[in-house]
């Protein structure tokens, strides 16, 4: 009998494990999914933005357990000023899709002689 109860108990401790993990993952993947819509509905104004024009930014979105999804802008403006304009671009089209955002400033500001090119 004590065989046949313990064999039951792991079977149900195996499952449970089971869907507790697939439950994770479900929750992980659609927050996942969210991140990356937000990362393009916030790429899209960044690259309509005139006052951007000649400098890379990108924004990278990444969702938390709890909390605010962390937007991180990388990339490089050619001054302080556009710098601030890109923060200010991203916190404006997150406001404006009613969504609560961290912004990471990551950007480097390069001169002109020493800008990148693509």
């Amino acid at each position: 009998m004590w065989p046949v109860l313990l064999a039951v108990g792991l079977v149900l401790l195996v499952g449970v494990a089971a869907f507790v993990g697939l439950y994770f993952f479900a929750v992980r993947s659609r927050r996942d999914d969210e991140a990356s819509l937000l990362q393009q509905a916030l790429t899209e104004p960044l690259a309509r933005d005139p006052t951007l024009a000649g400098a890379g930014v990108l924004p990278v979105v990444t969702a938390a357990w709890a909390g605010r999804p962390r937007v991180e802008l990388t990339g490089w403006v050619p001054s302080r000023e556009m710098r601030d304009a890109a923060v200010r671009a991203v916190a404006r089209e997150a406001v404006r899709l009613g969504r609560r955002v961290r912004v990471v400033d990551q950007l480097e500001i390069i001169d002109r002689p020493q800008q990148r090119r693509a």
